[in-house]
Order: C-alpha cells, then structure tokens, then sequence
C-alpha cells in the first residue's frame, strides 16, 4: 500500500516487507516466514506509538473546548467522530487476524490478540483465502476502508491548499489493486484489492500485512487530528498580547454615587497597527497596536469622544466604532498615581498628592491596605497589601489641632503582570532562525514591554521540546535562564524546516510569584 508521511522506521519496516514477500515468491526457505515476527512487532509498535501520539491530540481538543466551547466544539465532534470510525476499522482489522489464527492456532491468541510468534503454521496458505476470499471478509474490508477513506476526505473542502493531508488518506487507505509477484497468481486475470494481499499469501504475511494496515490507520488519524486542530484558530485574528481591562461606567463619582465598571480580558497584536480615527476625522497616533488619545481641558464638565478603529487580518478589513466619555471637574485636594490610578503588588507606586491652600507639612495622607510613605515634598510610594483589589488612599490636614479629611480616592491593586517570554530574534509566539542564530543563544527572558513601570523578572526554568526519530516528542530542560550545553547541541543537529518549542517557561518577579509564561516556536530556515 503506498503511504502519505512515514517516519524511517516505518519506512524500513515496509521494506522489510516486501524484501520477505519477494522471497516467499521465490520459494524460500521457511526460515523467511519466521522474519516475518520481526517486521510484525515492529508494526506493532509504530502502530501503539501512534495511538499515544493521537491521545495527546484528543487531550489537546478537550482542553481547547473547556476554555471556548462555543469555537471548538464543531470541530471536537468532528475529532471525535474520526476517533470511533477509526477505532472501529482498526478493531475490524484485529478480528480479521484473530478469525484467520483461530482456525488452526487459537492458543496464539492472547487477550484478544494475535502473537505472531506463537502461530504455529505461519506457511498455511489456504486458511488466509478460506476467510478473506471464499468468505468475503476481504470484500467487507475493502468496503470499510473506502468508506472511511472518503469519510476523511469528506472533512476536508479546500483539498488543494490542504494537498498533504489528502495525500495521506489517499495513500495510506489505498485500495488499488496490485500485480500478484508470487508463482501461484493466474496469469491474464485482473487482480483484485483482495486477491491481491490474500490470495495464496502465507498466514505469516497476512497478519503482518494486516498489522501494517492497522498502523496506517493510526498513522491517517493522526494526520487528519492535525488538520482539525490547524482548523480551530483558522482565519482567527492572530494575538501576542493579553491585558486586563475595566470600563467603568463614570470616570468620576461623587458622594453617594454606585461605581459601576466592566472587566474583561482583552487580546491584541501589538505588532499590527490599527488605524484609529476620531469622529471629526482626526488620526490618533499608534503605539504598540493601541490607538493613544491625549486632550487637555481648562473648563469643567462631561466631555465626549469616539470614533472607529480599523485593522486589517486576512486580507479582510476589520473596523468597529467606539464611544466613551469622561468628566472634567475641580477638586480640593489632588490624587494622581504617576504611573495611573492602579496600585501593583511587590514594587513601590509612585503617587503624587497635594491639598490645595494647606502647608505641604500639614498634609497627611493614609491608605487602606498596605503602607504609603513620603519620599519627598508631595511625591509619595505606595506598597499596597496582600489581601484585596482596592485601596484607599486619604488626605487629611492637620490644621490649628484638628484633622480634617480634604479627599479620598479609591485605586484598584492588581498583581504585576505577566511578562512575555523572549529569545533573541524572537518575540512572543513563533519566529524563523537559521542554525547559526539558535546556536549563538545564551538564555531566554521575560519582559514585559507595555507595563508602565520598570520591573525585572528572572526565569528560573524552562524546557525545549522537540520532534525527535519517529515522530516521539522529546524535552530538554534547564534549571535556570541559559540554555544547556546539551541543548545547544540539539541546536546546531537541526535542519531546516523543523522547530522547536520553548516550554514550561517559568520566570519570577519582585512579588516572588512563580509565574508561566507563553510558549515560543522556532521554524529553522
């Protein structure tokens, strides 16, 4: 049978096959049938590291459907559906062998399953065709693979973009019949599918033939898991960044008033920039992918604004408007976070605070949670506590023995964020290197760009995974921020073409809080 994608072994496992069919047609010693265990096993095995590597697939369909149900969950039923048919083909396959062995060896089978090993009339010839011809189980075998081979295909519309994968199924569930090689063929007669593989075919040669079309089986599903999984973020608008948001409903409340705001998490590629344009057609300037507004105002009152904001992904345009509004009041005394009205955990805040009309060494300032302290005349550092998402910070002036409150202002204490993790020449999720660059590579970093303040973090650990012989996932780990010896080694064995991932990338900050980062692929060019 020709096949799509196959690993060398496998490769030279079917050479190995047709080596020893060739032999049988030339009459061979029976010593050649016992060869045939060895190609068996060997099938057996790919076929069982298949079956790990297409879990992993299914594990990872399950964990992208219990973060967004509503986008994966067509093509998880899809997945699942390629699962049970080619479960079912793959047992069918295994009854065939087990029907054909129990005419004559049934203590060669074991839990269901064939030992080749065990068979004791590996030359039996006629027992093959009994069932598979004269039966017609080769006939319902040639039927089930046709049908799951255009099942497959049918998954598929763009077959032409997606020409590998079509390969594939078509390759590894042919059933085209092939020209007998062994003396007892007819000649002048048109071989069929099933004549072809069973007729006059050594009982050894037949269970490993139908081993091998149980790995192929495994080796399309795995294959097609791939294509499903490629089809869950198709034409969906690439991100690098995810950021905290809150709207509120009022940028100022006074007394007596219900604060009211909407969180979310929003995703953007601060690698695209966006056009942004307000009402009255002016271009806001565009930094890191987010459109900045800017406007200064000398009178009081509720100011709106809006406009639409534009990008392109896919060749399509992508636009959408916006409106928001803020108020510009007076105010007795002055509370402004030099960074913004948000405290973070682990650094010091700066915060500006002044009381208008009041000696700068009457005003006395307090917070809620944590500690705040005077650095200088009007500059302060907050340190915000463990517990909660808000602090309070209060201006009091102490004035002729009494302490008047003058203002309060409410700050949202977040955690500091999460960084990106970065090599170099590389940035947030996948990136092109040649051997010579990845090579040169001493560690990998965290950073966080778009954060507001200046915050070091320190990797402590992280892993490189790779594609190694037979397709098997294997992973490098360093216990600290450089890259391992060993794994530069790996670096300079690469072709172009393959990739790695960097992984488990953890990185702490001044909060001391361990935290994961994003994974990074690297294609060699």
């Amino acid at each position: 049978m020709a096949h799509g994608k196959e690993t060398p072994r496998q490769k030279m496992i079917g050479m190995m096959y047709l080596v020893l069919t060739a032999m049988l047609a030339m009459n061979v010693s029976k010593e050649v049938l016992d060869a045939f265990i060895l190609v068996n096993d060997g099938l057996v095995e790919t076929t069982e590291n298949f079956a790990v590597k297409n879990s992993g697939l299914y594990d990872r369909f399950s964990m992208a459907y219990q973060q967004n149900p509503e986008k994966v969950g067509d093509w998880r039923d899809r997945a699942e559906e390629v699962k049970t048919r080619s479960d079912e083909l793959y047992e069918f396959l295994n009854e065939c062998k087990v029907e054909i062995v129990q005419v004559k060896d049934d203590e060669a089978i074991h839990d269901g399953v064939v030992h080749l090993a065990d068979v004791n009339q590996k030359d039996n010839t006629n027992t093959p065709a009994e069932i598979m011809i004269v039966g017609k189980k080769g006939e319902e075998l040639r039927h089930k693979i046709e049908g799951h081979r255009e099942f497959l295909l049918s998954l598929i519309e763009d077959k032409e973009k997606y020409a590998t994968t079509v390969e594939a199924i078509e390759g590894n569930l042919s059933t085209e019949a092939k020209e007998k090689l062994h003396a007892g063929a007819k000649k002048g007669l048109t071989p069929t599918w099933e004549s072809t593989y069973f007729e006059f075919m050594p009982l050894a040669s037949v269970i490993t033939l139908l081993s091998k079309m149980q790995g192929d089986v495994r080796n399309v599903e795995a294959e097609v898991l791939n294509f499903l999984l490629g089809q869950v973020d198709a034409g969906a608008i690439p991100v690098n960044t995810l950021e905290a948001v809150v709207i509120p409903d009022r940028s100022l409340v006074f007394k007596g008033q219900e604060y009211r705001a909407r969180v979310f998490l929003a995703a953007y590629d601060s690698t695209k920039m966006p056009e942004v344009k307000l009402a009255d057609g002016t271009m806001l300037k565009v930094e890191s992918g987010k459109g900045v507004y800017s406007i200064t105002y000398n009178t009081i009152g509720i100011r709106k604004w809006g406009g639409t904001i534009q990008l392109e992904s896919e060749g399509n345009v992508i636009s959408r408007s916006f409106e928001e509004e803020f108020e510009v009041a007076e105010a007795n005394a002055t509370i402004s976070a030099t960074g913004m009205n948000v405290f973070y955990r682990g650094i010091s805040n700066p915060v500006a605070i002044s009381a208008g009309g009041v000696a700068e060494s009457a005003v006395v300032a307090t917070i809620s949670t944590g500690n705040i302290s005077k650095i200088r005349p009007g500059d302060y550092i907050v340190k915000p506590g463990s517990q909660g998402n808000k602090a309070t910070v209060s201006v009091y002036a102490d004035v002729d023995g009494s302490r008047t409150l003058m203002n309060r202002m409410d700050f949202r204490v977040y955690n500091l964020p999460k960084p990106d993790a970065k090599v170099v020449g590389v940035r947030g999720s996948e990136g092109n290197l040649t051997v010579g660059k990845l090579s040169q590579l001493q560690n990998v970093r965290a950073e966080a760009d778009d954060f507001v303040f200046e915050v070091e973090y320190k990797v402590q650990s992280f892993e490189i995974a790779f594609q190694g012989s037979g397709g098997i996932w294997s992973s490098m780990s360093s216990s600290n921020e450089r890259f391992t010896s060993e794994q530069k080694n790996l670096f300079r064995q690469l072709r172009s073409g393959q990739r790695i991932m960097i992984e488990k990338i953890r990185a702490t900050g001044p909060d001391g809080v361990l935290r994961t980062l994003n994974n990074i692929t690297i294609t060699v060019i």
